[in-house]
This record gives structure tokens, sequence and C-alpha cells, in this order.
């Protein structure tokens, strides 16, 4: 038998995809012997090392494809600020099995209450678990959807919009659509009805949707019916994050027991960047 290098047995490595292990093939050598590995072991070991290098590579890509804004988990949720929403409830939609019975998700509520950090947060755990993920305002979705309306249907239907598993959509109810508009959204609807799943958040009450789509009750009756048909709602009502921590800030600068080095007049009230009267 002739003399193997390890020059060699990385490039054969490498042929079969096992870059991890051709990159660190000393390092893991000298492993096994300090650990005293016999051959199953070895192996075992280095097979687990590529298939978690690959998850993290995969799980790298889909969050930057997914558009999904950074930063927002349910690690750092403070479910205690907003008592009105169920974390055990969260928690079970976490699981993703609302994904396998292509179920939706709506969270209503005013704006700042945590709507978008939950639905970032659920698209991140669908990510973790192998699914597609895409994460759109409204007004970037339709601005997508016009753009692809005289493309041919094949080229749509390779639209990361078509084929992600879960489709979030942020901020519904902000602005009206156009009718043209509310048209593109009923059939985008309609096609992934069944066939994906959606997360919306909106702060307009089911009662209020015609009002967003350009007052048209007959095909607002007609999205909310392929939304709400296999459906979780949530309905958040509590107090504003943003409006939270704006007190909190004013309270830091105008409270000389929390810093006595700070004076009102330096902080935000006579900042050019703070509040204003308008």
């Amino acid at each position: 038998m002739k003399n193997l290098t390890l020059d060699e047995t990385k490039k054969k490595l490498e042929k079969v995809g096992l870059k991890f292990t051709a990159g660190n093939l000393s390092y893991l050598l000298e492993e096994a012997v300090r650990e005293d590995m016999n051959l199953h072991e070895f192996l075992d070991s280095i097979l687990t090392r590529e298939i978690e290098r690959k998850e993290e590579e995969r799980i790298s890509m889909y969050l930057k494809l997914s558009s999904l804004p950074p930063g927002k988990t349910l690690e750092n949720f403070d479910f205690s600020f907003q008592p009105s929403i169920s974390r055990k409830k969260i928690e079970t939609l976490a699981t993703c099995e609302y994904i396998k019975r292509c179920e939706n998700i709506i969270f209503l509520g005013p704006p700042g209450v945590g709507k978008t950090h939950l639905a970032a947060a659920l698209g991140i755990r669908a990510i973790q678990c192998g699914y597609r993920v895409l994460f759109k305002r409204l007004d970037d979705l339709m601005y997508m959807l016009k753009e692809d309306e005289n493309s041919p249907i094949t080229r749509r239907r390779r639209r990361r919009y078509y084929r992600s598993s879960l489709v979030i959509i942020d901020e519904v109810g902000f602005q009206p659509l156009s009718a043209k508009e509310a048209n593109l959204f009923f059939h985008f609807i309609s096609t992934l009805y069944e066939k994906s799943s959606i997360i919306i958040t909106t702060n307009k009450s089911f009662s209020e949707w015609s009002k967003v789509f350009a007052g048209d009750e007959v095909i607002t009756v007609a999205i909310l019916d392929r939304l709400l048909h296999h459906s979780h709602v949530i309905n958040i009502k509590g107090r504003s994050w943003r409006l939270k921590e704006m007190e909190e800030a004013i309270q830091f600068a105008v409270d000389p027991e929390k810093d006595s080095h700070t004076k009102p007049s330096e902080a935000i009230f006579s900042s050019k960047e703070g509040f204003s009267s308008s």
C-alpha cells in the first residue's frame, strides 16, 4: 500500500464535498488520537461536524434570501411587557407545525406592540426548521407583483414569493391600495392558498380591511375568506415598545438620581435631533 499524504486525502475530501473535514484534517486526526477514538467514532465525529457546518451555511443563506429584519428573535421578545400575548401559543407556533398544514397567522394590533418582531421571530424559527421564508412589507410586495404582472407565468412561478413555504407580509393597513393593487393582492393570496403559509401583521381590524383594499367589499371578503380559513388570529392589546423606550429615555435624561451628569438641557429637549412641537 502506498504512503498517503494529507494533501492527497484533503483533495479527495474536497471532491466529495467534505470541505470542513478537508480544511481541518490535521486537527481532527490529532483529536482522534488524543481522545483515543476508534475508527467508527472518528467517522461519526467528522460526519456530525460536516452536517452541522452545512446546516449553519443553509440557515445563513436562507436568512440572507428571506429579507427578514435582523435581531428579532423569540429569545429577546419581552412577553412580560405584552401580557395579552399567550407565550404558550407563540411557542406552539414556533414548532412550525402550522406550516406543514399550510395554516396562516394574523397579528392584529396598534403600531409598536411587537407584531413585526413576533412575525420575524417565527420566520427565523421556520428557517431553522428547514423552510424557505420571504419577508416583505406590503408596499414592497405590491411593487414586485406589479413589476411581474406582465411576465410569463413560468417566470412568475420561479419568484421567491411563490416558492417560499412561508411568506410574511408586514404593515398591511398603513397605506390603502388602489383597485388594481387590491386585485393583484387577491390573486397573490389565492395562488398561495393551501400551498404555503402566510403571516400578516396589520394595524386594522377586519371590519376596516375594505378601506385598505380600495373600498371593494367583494375582494376584501374573498381575501379574508382565504386567509382565515386555516388561521391563527392573535390580537395584541398593549403599549407601544417605541413609546416605552422614549419614556425611559426622557426619564433618564431628567432624573438626576440616575445620572447626575445628565441635564435635561443637554439631553433630548435641547437637541436639534430630538422632539419638536410639530
